[in-house]
């Protein structure tokens, strides 16, 4: 086999692994855009904070939305401007720091600021353990969050504070109006049509990069007379 020959073969097998990589990558989106249309399974088992998370780690992936139980007493309260409820409806919140055992707290979602309760009295918590707010809903001023974030908190109190927050569903001798937590999404981050337009992307790669060869085959015949006219 002549030299050009070998790099004939090898250029049309390079074309072939670069094509099989982005037609990979196709697959690889359409099955994660099936995945994000599956929603979480929550385990809804009530279960203590204490036995799914602890004071000043990281929130465990497996401990977010769990249905957990907390007693303890508020020591703090906030407001929380701008928060988004599971029906999809703006409010604001209240929302209390609730220490838990000694030397500990989390933040807990009482329910609307415009029905906000001054009990400080020992209380069973339950609701659903939710992950800390990226993005800041209001401006930071005295007495409001931003964002339900311990971090906001730490310069408020001594105490070791757990990341994330609880959206309360029940308290102990309170009763008013919950907010409902959102509904759990799918583990798989991004939208359903955000990955089907990946799938489109990487197969047209593929398919620009099949064309390619043939491309140049056949400018290369129509070059040739030209050439052979000069």
């Amino acid at each position: 086999m002549t030299r050009s020959s070998l790099q004939r073969v090898f250029g049309y097998f390079s074309v072939l692994v670069i094509a099989a990589g982005f037609l990979g990558l196709g697959i690889w989106q359409w099955d994660r855009a099936q995945q994000s249309r599956i929603p979480i399974k929550v385990d809804a088992a009530l279960v203590p904070l204490q036995s799914v998370s602890e004071p000043r780690i990281a929130l465990p992936s497996g401990a977010a939305l769990r249905h957990v139980e907390i007693r303890g007493k508020y020591i703090l309260d906030f407001k929380a401007p701008n928060q988004m409820d599971g029906h999809g409806k703006l409010n604001t919140w209240e929302v209390g720091l609730l220490q838990t055992q000694p030397g500990a707290a989390i933040l807990v979602v009482r329910g609307l600021w415009s029905q906000r309760s001054t009990d400080s009295s020992d209380l069973v918590v339950t609701g659903i353990l939710m992950p800390h707010q990226n993005e800041d809903r209001a401006e930071i001023s005295a007495g409001v969050l931003a964002r339900l974030d311990s971090s906001l908190v730490v310069g408020k109190t001594s105490l070791d504070l757990y990341d994330g927050f609880v959206i309360a569903d029940g308290e102990s001798g309170v009763t008013r109006t919950r907010i409902s937590p959102p509904a759990p999404k799918s583990a798989v981050p991004g939208f359903y049509w955000q990955h089907l337009s990946y799938v489109i992307i990487w197969w047209l790669m593929a398919g620009v990069v099949l064309y390619l060869p043939l491309y140049q085959r056949r400018v290369s015949r129509v070059s040739k007379p030209s050439e052979s006219e000069l």
